[in-house]
């Protein structure tokens, strides 16, 4: 073989996010984007890169020879004719190496690496298998039972079951047959914004990787990170990747022409998050990109912590920034083990909330600390005991005194937040803070109405949800501030220096 008998393809690059995703060495890397974004041809780049660094040593020919085995991994063998594999194509076409259309498929190549200068012929080479597999009607363990790969690839994850990444964890890096030779082997996901009760969700866009934190991984990895998360921009904004490569007007055609699927286009045109709708959301104006990033507590300013007593009683902290906006830093909501809300005392409550504030701000000091809670708590009626009084029992434990909010009006509390969101800069929430940040996404929503057509419509009373709670403690934090009231109701705001007394009394004579 000499350079004659090549065929150079050039791929061109869809934008800068699709570059930083080619170019990790995380173990687990993720990208998520909008339809046409170019994401799985991305992603089959980086499975075919992995494969390219494996190490290898030299034949008798003196060429370097190296070998990959990699894998892809969707729902059905449909899906990746239909969907997969035209991009796969894009990049290596069927006829070149050996394609073999029995399941699973395979794809044998040679991948010249490097040529001799002086003689034209490759020096550097890598024996190249690429396995494409469907779950099937099978379990995720049969259907990996055996697979030895240097890395795999799951398209369309948000689909796939969610014991997957734990099965392809103990498959990727044993492929080959030295894995000495073994390099930066990884699992790579691709796919468009999961809903947010999706495993991939709690995975990517909340961090979620505490099962693959195990000591032996992370030693093994190095100086590699564990995870990284690309999320490209949505198809209309003005940074959207791989436009060069679609028709004019390609999303917005899309948009216009599912406006009356207004969770699609969020998905799978702008990219955005949204739950499984089963209501409208009470803060539509939340947007996960531009709202929620990593926070820093100001310790010269208030942390206000806004409470929601009861049985599954809530708290979030909350700051002021100097230009009036809210930052809200962290949460406190207890879980149980089966994953949905503790139902706790006010002692209890009180105790997690203590914590929270000791891990979180630690020697801040009480003058600096303002708690607020909704003004239902001091009639004591919501508690497992009506005789005993959970404003109290709270204040004991926490050791802070416990005031009322300043309204329990459901305009005024949404409305606070509805200023912060409309706002340039207004609002922000840390990452962390992933049970209030699904409320806003949609869990915290209107109650559904029937239509005689058999239709739904949002409903003004909102649905008590799991997130209620907390999206309420957050409201009676975003009360606080300066003006916050008097705006919402529409009042002037007072001003010190242009008040005036008239008055004939004389402040220095006393008369």
């Amino acid at each position: 073989m000499t350079t004659r008998d090549l065929q150079i393809k050039r791929l061109n690059s869809p934008g800068p996010i699709s570059d930083a995703f080619l170019q990790s060495r995380a173990f687990l890397k993720i990208i998520i984007g909008p339809v046409g974004s170019a994401k799985t041809i991305t992603a089959l780049r980086a499975l075919r890169k992995v494969g390219q660094k494996q190490g290898g040593e030299k034949d008798a020919q003196g060429v370097y020879r190296r070998k990959a085995r990699v894998g892809v991994i969707r729902e059905t063998y449909p899906n990746i004719e239909k969907n997969t594999l035209p991009s796969w194509f894009d990049i290596h076409p069927e006829a070149h190496g050996k394609f073999t259309w029995k399941a699973p498929y395979t794809h044998k190549l040679v991948l010249i690496l490097g040529v001799d200068p002086q003689t034209g012929k490759p020096n550097d080479v890598c024996d190249f298998e690429i396995e494409f597999r469907a779950i099937g009607d099978r379990s995720v363990e049969e259907a990996c039972r055996g697979w030895q790969v240097c890395a795999v690839m799951v398209d369309e994850a948000d689909l796939q079951p969610p014991d997957l990444l734990a099965f392809l964890s103990g498959r990727v890096g044993r492929g080959g047959t030295d894995t000495s030779k073994m390099v930066d082997p990884q699992i790579i996901l691709s796919l468009n914004m999961p809903y947010t009760d999706n495993w991939v969700y709690e995975l990517a866009m909340e961090g979620d990787i505490k099962e693959l934190e195990t000591p032996e991984l992370l030693e093994l990895l190095g100086d590699r990170p564990l995870m990284e998360v690309f999320v490209q921009p949505g198809g209309r904004q003005p940074d959207a990747e791989n436009l060069h490569n679609l028709p004019k007007g390609y999303y917005q055609v899309q948009a216009a022409l599912n406006k009356s699927r207004p969770d699609y286009v969020a998905r799978m045109i702008d990219n955005k998050p949204v739950p499984m709708r089963h209501g409208q959301p009470v803060n539509p104006q939340f947007d996960y990109q531009d709202h929620v990033r990593p926070l820093e507590w100001d310790k010269q300013s208030m942390l206000i912590i806004g409470m929601d007593q009861g049985l599954n009683a809530a708290a979030t902290f909350c700051q002021r920034t100097p230009e009036g906006g809210l930052r809200t830093l962290r949460e406190a909501v207890l879980f149980s083990e089966n994953g949905t809300l503790a139902k706790v005392g006010g002692k209890a409550f009180g105790q997690f909330v203590r914590y929270v504030l000791n891990e979180n701000f630690p020697d801040v000091h009480p003058e600096y600390v303002r708690v607020v809670c909704d003004p239902a708590a001091w009639k004591a009626q919501d508690n497992a005991d009506e005789n005993m009084d959970w404003v109290r029992q709270v204040r004991k434990a926490l050791g802070l005194w416990l005031n009322k909010a300043k309204s329990n009006s459901p305009s005024l509390r949404n409305g606070a937040i509805w200023q912060a969101l409309d706002e340039r800069g207004g609002y922000a929430v840390d990452p962390k803070c992933k049970h209030l940040i699904k409320g806003h996404l949609g869990g915290y929503r209107y109650m559904k109405g029937d239509m005689k057509d058999g239709e739904t419509r949002g409903h003004l009373r909102i649905a008590d949800t799991a997130y209620t709670h907390i999206c309420d403690a957050e409201q009676y934090a975003a009360l606080e501030g300066d003006h916050i009231i008097t705006d919402l109701r529409g009042l002037p705001q007072f001003d010190p220096s242009k008040f005036v007394v008239e008055s004939d009394f004389d402040i220095f004579t006393g008369a």
